[in-house]
């Protein structure tokens, strides 16, 4: 039963993670987040990193298994990252994320350095390279504001806020599916019969998958590990927001496990059967790239699962300018559900049998017609 209580709890894990300022390799305050939540379930929960900093969640006791089933996230979100020290007006700073360059020029931005409060500025100057990637900015503080290297400068988004269905928030990719996967987590813990079922969170995907492709060659996860990658993708016409997660066959680079894939979807049916308020959607998703493509290049089984995003790396693509990030709580929290029924329920055949199960029957049921001629 997905309780009231539990979807607040959820909502406000949502609402403090995608208000959170990250950038690619500068995740310490998301991974401040977890380490902090992880302190909390310490009981049930071990917490382990690998050498690159990814971050891995596990049962502290309890069954282990060459072929855990693996939630992954990432957490980082396109932002700037100071790459010189400055104590005057002007800083400069390397962009790490997507953008297109005519979002840059004049935007408002805000400097996240420790605890101090927080300082406006305006991008002054854009410095596009010959690679559409490789952007560094000038940045004009309000005032004479120190700087270092290594400072986060995020663009100037109110924190996260619920407008009716809407959680509007500076980063929902890919914090809203950080989110999602610690809350799947949780409830997971309280079920004894469940099984090896980890979280994942990695560093800087926005540059690369650095951090996914670090965590494989770190061995931080079994090599027989059933990943299902979790994303924030553009939502288009034909994936709407709020008509529920989007179990996603493939990207703009590869197509996914057929098998786990397949899985993920007959679970996302029998929600669907049991509820019928209980949407979700299958589709390619080719707006990007995401991590499963990574995992799977490097001889991992993986799927993904992402929410449909409105105004993909802050761009919204009506108004031309930087804005908040925008998903449909109802399908958060969908999203939330599906996770809790694949970690228990992925190697039960009745509620998940196996592609090859299924084609096995039929071959069987019908294999008499080609005696017939």
């Amino acid at each position: 039963m997905y309780a009231t209580a539990m979807k607040r709890t959820h909502e406000r894990y949502l609402t403090e993670l995608t208000s959170l300022p990250t950038a690619a390799g500068r995740e310490s305050r998301v991974i401040a987040w977890i380490e902090a939540w992880a302190m909390r379930h310490a009981a049930t929960v071990k917490l382990r990193r690998d050498r690159f900093g990814n971050l891995l969640l596990m049962r502290a006791s309890g069954p282990r298994s060459d072929r855990p089933i693996i939630f992954a996230a990432h957490m980082d979100h396109p932002a700037f990252v100071v790459d010189a020290a400055s104590d005057g007006r002007d800083a400069s700073a390397e962009f790490r994320g997507g953008v297109h360059a005519n979002y840059f020029k004049g935007t408002a931005v805000t400097l996240h350095r420790h605890d101090e409060p927080p300082r406006p500025g305006r991008v002054a100057i854009l410095h596009q390279g010959d690679d559409a990637r490789d952007k560094r900015a000038t940045i004009r503080f309000d005032e004479p504001t120190v700087v270092e290297p290594g400072d986060v400068i995020t663009w100037a988004i109110a924190p996260a806020k619920v407008v009716g269905d809407r959680l509007h928030a500076p980063a929902c990719d890919d914090l809203a599916g950080v989110a999602a996967a610690i809350a799947a987590f949780e409830q997971l813990l309280k079920q004894t019969s469940v099984g090896d079922v980890r979280v994942l969170l990695t560093r800087a995907e926005e540059v690369g998958f650095i951090g996914a492709m670090a965590a494989c060659r770190s061995r931080i996860m079994p090599k027989r590990s059933r990943i299902v990658a979790l994303e924030n993708s553009k939502s288009f016409d034909d994936s709407p927001i709020a008509d529920g997660p989007i179990v996603r066959v493939g990207d703009r680079t590869s197509t996914f496990d057929p098998d786990l894939t397949y899985r993920v979807g007959k679970l996302a049916e029998q929600l669907a059967s049991d509820d019928k308020q209980f949407k979700w959607q299958r589709k390619l998703m080719p707006g990007g790239t995401c991590e499963a493509s990574a995992y799977q290049s490097l001889g991992y089984i993986a799927t993904c699962v992402c929410l449909p995003l409105g105004n993909y790396h802050n761009m919204n693509e009506r108004t031309g300018k930087i804005d908040a990030e925008v998903i449909s709580l109802a399908d958060y929290h969908a999203l939330v559900r599906l996770l809790i029924a694949v970690g228990s329920q992925l190697d039960d055949p009745s509620r998940s049998p196996t592609l090859r199960r299924r084609l096995d029957a039929l071959f069987d049921e019908r294999r008499a017609i080609l005696a017939e001629g």
